[in-house]
């Protein structure tokens, strides 16, 4: 599992976890790819152990069972190696502020601390596209990006997969409105920028 920094490089990441909130919930299913050049060339992917009881509406949506979490490893067991994949790379993720939460969280239990870069899809897809409603299952079917025939939505590494789709479909619609390919602070720029003003960045963009 590379950790050296390549301008080229982020790290994709989801979480499936017993709540809403870190303050009372857990992590139990993670998955992250690390991506370059719009290639996966890295992949983790883990279930663990909340030390507790999943709650059946969890098991509803996710499908993770108590029954598949135990003898995982814990959260505080697997956290290590999750700091270590991601290394000091971007974080990209589909509502990434719920992931960020948790990731911080899980991490603070270890004493490790995450500074890194975070962009969001869900943010960005509000700005650039026309969609019923910007769930990930939503935006896959209604822009038909191809998903893996095996896809499960809210399993991690499923949803991992289909955020990197939602992604590179974003990517290539601002890269030919631009055309040139921007780099990922653009895109942490156009992420926050209010939606009836995307044309005017646009076009103050293609001045310079």
């Amino acid at each position: 599992m590379a950790t050296t920094k390549n301008s080229n490089e982020f790290v994709i990441l989801d979480f499936e976890t017993t709540g809403l909130s870190p303050e009372y919930a857990r992590v139990i299913e993670v998955g992250a790819v690390i991506v370059r050049d719009a290639k996966v060339i890295d992949t983790v992917s883990q279930l663990m152990y909340p030390g507790h009881s999943i709650p059946y509406f969890i098991t509803d949506m996710t499908g993770i069972t108590n029954q598949m979490v135990r003898g995982k490893p814990t959260p505080e067991k697997f956290m290590p190696t999750l700091h270590k994949f991601i290394g000091n790379r971007p974080i990209l993720a589909h509502n990434a502020s719920f992931d960020k939460k948790f990731l911080l969280s899980e991490m603070s239990n270890i004493g490790k601390k995450i500074e890194n870069s975070f962009l969001c899809t869900l943010k960005l897809a509000r700005r650039l596209i026309l969609a019923p409603n910007y769930k990930l299952t939503t935006l896959t079917s209604h822009l038909k990006l191809k998903v893996s025939n095996s896809h499960q939505a809210h399993r991690a590494l499923s949803d991992v997969m289909a955020t990197l789709q939602v992604w590179l479909y974003i990517k290539k619609q601002v890269s030919e409105r631009m055309e040139k390919e921007p780099d990922f602070n653009f895109f942490m720029k156009l992420e926050k920028h209010p939606k009836n003003k995307i044309t005017k960045l646009f076009e103050q963009v293609a001045s310079y």
